[in-house]
């Protein structure tokens, strides 16, 4: 398997942050992606949408990592919204108890409009 050298970039949508994982998201990666999300969450965002189209793996690092994004999410009454997960990140998170967390949709686009209006 080919690893990927991971890096995250994001962009403002309305009121809302898109932020694009892409590779192996472990310890190291993980807290680039902690970091850009709070980024946002500093300035007063509260919606943030994690495209995981290029992200296959996480590991237990990587997912307590991403709760703590959840974490501060939850402290100022954000959302958290996922999308275009493959079914091995979508099945880990099930079985993790972490998609009680979050707004799962299947691409991008769906969850930009649930986070506008609050529906698709």
């Amino acid at each position: 398997m080919k690893t990927v050298q991971f890096s995250v970039t994001s962009r403002l949508v309305g009121d809302a942050a898109v932020i694009y994982p892409k590779g192996y998201l472990n310890n190291l990666s993980g807290e680039s992606l902690v970091k850009e999300c709070g980024i946002y969450i500093g300035k007063g965002i509260t919606k943030i949408v994690v495209n995981f189209s290029e992200t296959d793996l996480i590991n237990s690092i990587g997912i307590s990592l991403l709760l703590q994004i959840i974490e501060d999410l939850k402290n100022i009454k954000g959302t958290i919204c996922c999308t275009n997960m493959s079914k091995f990140l979508q099945d880990t998170f099930e079985m993790l108890g972490l998609i009680q967390y979050m707004v799962v949709f299947p691409v991008e686009s769906d969850a930009l409009q649930y986070l506008k209006v609050g529906k698709v």
